[in-house]
C-alpha cells in the first residue's frame, strides 16, 4: 500500500496545474453553475469505456489514446508505457467545468504516473472527472497488454499527527464565493487571512453558477450605456432595482421592516463597486449587449468572461484563490474540516479548531472569525429540521453543502431564519443529473409529464415552475423534454449562449430520437403526447398564448420525428440560514451581534427572504455579501 502526502498530491506536480498557490476545488445555481453538479458516481463509471478492449498477447509499449465519459462530455487521455511502467499520462482534451473538472484533469494523471497506480484517491470536489481519467487509463493499460491489477495498488493519504497553531487577523471557514471575495479585499488592505476548505479544491458552488452579476450601476454598465437607456430600465439604478423587487413579493409580511428591503438595498448599493473592483484586479467580463445571431443573454448585465455558462465563474474563482496565496499574509488550508469554534472568557469568538484529512490538528485564532461554508442541502437531518417539505428529494449541488458552519453558528448563540420556504428547482437529465437549467432558451421545446400532458410555462419563473412540477404528485414524478430537429441542432451548439454545453445529452445517449410522435408516445408510454404537441403547435402558428398564457410557443416540427430527454426537476440549494445583519454580524434571537463572528453566502440562506421576498440571486448575494463582510472587518478589527 503506497501512501501519499495530501498536500503534495492535491497541489499537483503535473504541467498545467495552477501551481501550489491555487492548488486546492465543484453546482445549482445555482446554480447554479456551469452545468456541473454532484451527480451519482455511477453516472461516470457506467459510461467510462470508450470501446471494447482488444488485449494483445504480450505488452506493446507506446502511447495509447483512450476516452471516458466525464461529467460534461468525453475526457480524452494519452497514456504512455515503457518497460512495464506508465511513463507519461496527459488529458488531451476535455469539456469539464472550469474550476472543477480541470483540476482533476491535471492532478489525477500526475498522481497516476507518480504512484504507478490508477487507484489514487479521487479529487474531493471533482470525483466524477477523477473517475473518468482513471477509467480511460485502465483501458489504455489493457490495450497495451498489461494487467490492470499490476497498476492498482492502493494509494492512501499519508497519516499525520502534526499539531499546528497559527494566528491571523481573520480566519475564514470556507474558500468559496464569499470567503474568497472577503479574503481578497482584506489582503489588499494589509490584513493577514487564513481560509480553511474541507475539499481539495476551492470554490464551493462558484464554478457551477451562470456567472452573471446583477448590479445597480457599475462603471462597466454605464460605459456601455451611452444612450442612457439602461439607467432608465428596471436594473439600471438602485431605485429601479428596488422597484423591481417590490413586484416580487412572495412572502410579504408587514412586520418585515414595514415593507423596506434593507438587505437587498445594501446588496445592490455595493454591487456596482464589486463589479468594478473585480474588473480592476484583472477578472474578465464578457462584452455586454445583444448582437445579431450571437450571444443573446444578459444584454446589460456584466457576465464573467468568456460568458454565461462558459466557465467564467470558474476562472474568476481560480483567479481569486491564486490571488489569496500570492499575498505573503494569505493562506488556504485544503482537505481540512473545521470542527468547532473557540470562544474566550468574555464570550467572543476568537478562532476555531480544524482537522486535516491526513489527521493533522489545527488551532487557528484571529481577531475575527468568518463562516462562509455554504448551505445544508446534502445534510438529511438538517433538511428534515429546516426544510422538511424537501427532506426526501435529491439535491443537485456540491456534495460539500452539509451545513457544519450553520450548526457552529447556532452553537455560538445564533439562530436559523426563513425555514421551510419554497425552494427553486432546475431541470436535470434523469440519468446523469446533468444540469439543463436553460434548455428552453437553447433548444425550444415543451416539457410533459407521465401522461404526456404539457406541464406549463417553463420559460417564465422557470425555477419555481420546475419546483411545482416536481412537487405535484399528479405528474407522476416522470417528465420528458420533447423537441424537434431544429432544436436538436441548437442543443448541440447554441448561439443563445455561445457554448455547446448540452451536446453531452447526445454523447451520453440521454437525448433519444424517435421516428414519429406515435413511436415516442408508444415507447415512452405517453398517451397524451400527440394532443399536447398539437395544442402547442396550434397556439404557436396562430401567434396566440397557449393554455398556460405562454406567448411565442415553440413550434415543434415532427416530419423528421421527435427528440426526447427524460428529465428531472431537481432542487439545488437551501435558503434557510444563519441570521445576520446587513454588515454580516451573526445575530442572536434578540438581534444582538455575536462578538467576533461574521457570516456571508449560503450559510446565511437567502438574502431576498430576509427581506420577505422569494429567493432569486444567490450567486450575486454571495459575492456582494462577501465583499460587504470584508468592508465591515476593515472597519472593526
Amino acid at each position: 500500500m503506497a501512501k501519499i502526502s495530501r498536500r503534495n498530491f492535491m497541489r499537483g506536480a503535473a504541467v498545467g496545474t495552477m501551481g501550489a498557490a491555487a492548488a486546492g476545488l465543484l453546482t445549482a445555481c445555482g446554480n447554479s453553475a456551469s452545468s456541473t453538479t454532484s451527480a451519482p458516481a455511477s453516472s461516470a463509471a457506467s459510461s467510462a469505456a470508450s470501446s471494447a478492449v482488444t488485449k494483445p498477447s504480450s505488452p506493446v509499449d507506446g502511447k495509447y489514446v483512450t476516452k471516458a465519459m466525464g461529467h460534461e462530455s468525453w475526457v480524452h487521455v494519452a497514456t504512455t508505457f515503457f518497460d512495464g511502467k506508465i511513463t507519461a499520462c496527459e488529458v488531451l482534451s476535455h469539456e469539464e467545468t472550469i474550476g472543477i473538472g480541470n483540476y482533476a484533469c491535471s492532478r489525477i494523471p500526475a498522481a497516476i504516473v507518480e504512484h504507478q497506480s490508477v487507484n489514487v484517491p479521487n479529487l474531493r470536489g471533482s470525483s466524477i472527472t477523477s473517475m473518468a481519467v482513471k477509467a480511460a487509463v485502465k483501458e489504455a493499460i489493457e490495450l497495451a497488454g498489461y494487467n490492470v491489477d499490476d497498476f492498482s495498488k492502493e494509494v492512501t493519504i499519508a497519516a499525520s499527527n502534526e499539531v499546528i497553531e497559527e494566528e491571523a487577523d481573520v480566519v475564514i471557514m470556507g474558500a468559496g464565493t464569499s470567503g474568497l471575495t472577503c479574503a481578497c479585499r482584506l489582503l489588499e488592505a494589509g490584513y493577514s487571512v487564513i481560509l480553511v476548505e474541507k475539499r481539495d479544491i476551492p470554490g464551493g458552488s462558484m464554478s457551477m453558477t451562470y456567472g452573471g452579476v446583477a448590479t445597480a450601476g457599475s462603471k462597466l454598465q454605464y460605459n456601455y450605456d451611452v444612450d442612457g437607456s439602461f439607467r432608465s430600465s428596471a436594473m439600471g439604478t438602485l431605485e429601479g432595482m428596488m422597484n423591481f423587487w417590490q413586484t416580487m413579493e412572495k412572502y410579504h409580511r408587514t412586520e418585515f421592516f414595514n415593507g423596506e428591503m434593507p438587505y437587498m438595498t445594501k446588496q445592490y448599493t455595493v454591487a456596482g463597486d464589486l463589479v468594478d473592483w473585480m474588473a480592476g484586479i484583472g477578472i474578465g467580463f464578457n462584452t455586454m449587449g445583444n448582437y445579431e445571431s450571437a450571444t443573446q443573454y444578459g444584454a446589460s448585465t456584466p457576465y464573467l468572461a468568456p460568458g454565461c455558462y462558459e466557465g467564467g465563474a470558474g476562472y474568476a474563482m481560480m483567479f481569486m484563490a491564486q490571488r489569496v496565496e500570492k499575498y505573503e499574509k494569505g493562506k488556504i488550508i485544503y482537505s481540512t474540516s473545521v470542527t468547532d469554534l473557540i470562544k474566550d472568557e468574555s464570550g467572543r469568538v476568537v478562532g476555531f479548531h480544524a482537522k486535516g484529512e491526513n489527521g493533522a490538528s489545527y488551532t487557528l485564532r484571529g481577531k475575527a472569525v468568518c463562516l462562509a461554508s455554504g448551505g445544508f442541502a446534502k445534510n438529511p437531518e438538517m433538511l428534515k429540521k429546516y426544510s422538511p417539505d424537501y427532506a426526501d428529494f435529491f439535491f443537485n449541488c456540491a456534495s460539500s453543502m452539509t451545513g457544519e458552519g450553520i450548526q457552529m453558528g447556532i452553537d455560538a448563540g445564533g439562530y436559523v431564519e426563513c425555514e421551510n420556504r419554497a425552494l427553486p428547482a432546475f431541470l436535470s437529465s434523469y440519468k446523469s443529473k446533468f444540469e439543463l437549467a436553460f434548455i428552453h432558451q437553447s433548444a425550444p421545446g415543451i416539457m410533459v409529464n407521465i401522461k404526456g400532458d404539457n406541464i406549463g410555462n417553463i420559460v417564465s419563473d422557470n425555477h419555481y415552475t420546475m419546483a411545482k412540477a416536481k412537487l405535484n404528485k399528479d405528474n407522476g414524478d416522470t417528465f420528458y423534454y420533447v423537441f424537434d430537429e431544429s432544436s436538436a441542432v441548437k442543443l448541440r451548439d447554441s448561439e443563445s449562449y455561445g457554448f455547446n454545453g448540452y451536446v453531452a445529452m447526445f454523447e451520453k445517449g440521454e437525448a433519444v430520437h424517435y421516428d414519429s410522435v406515435e413511436k415516442a408516445s408508444e415507447e415512452l408510454n405517453l398517451p397524451n403526447l400527440a394532443d399536447a404537441i398539437e395544442a402547442n403547435n396550434a397556439a404557436a402558428l396562430a401567434g396566440e398564448p397557449d393554455e398556460f398564457g405562454r406567448r411565442n410557443c415553440p413550434y415543434i416540427e415532427t416530419r423528421d420525428g421527435l427528440w426526447a430527454i427524460r428529465v428531472d426537476p431537481t432542487f439545488y440549494l437551501t435558503t434557510a440560514g444563519l441570521a445576520i445583519d446587513t454588515d454580516c454580524h451573526v445575530l442572536t434571537e434578540d438581534k444582538k451581534a455575536i462578538p467576533g463572528l461574521y457570516a456571508a453566502g449560503d450559510v446565511c440562506g437567502s438574502i431576498e427572504e430576509k427581506d420577505a421576498k422569494q429567493y432569486g440571486m444567490g450567486f450575486d448575494a454571495a459575492l456582494t455579501y462577501g465583499y460587504i463582510m470584508g468592508e465591515t472587518l476593515k472597519k472593526e478589527i
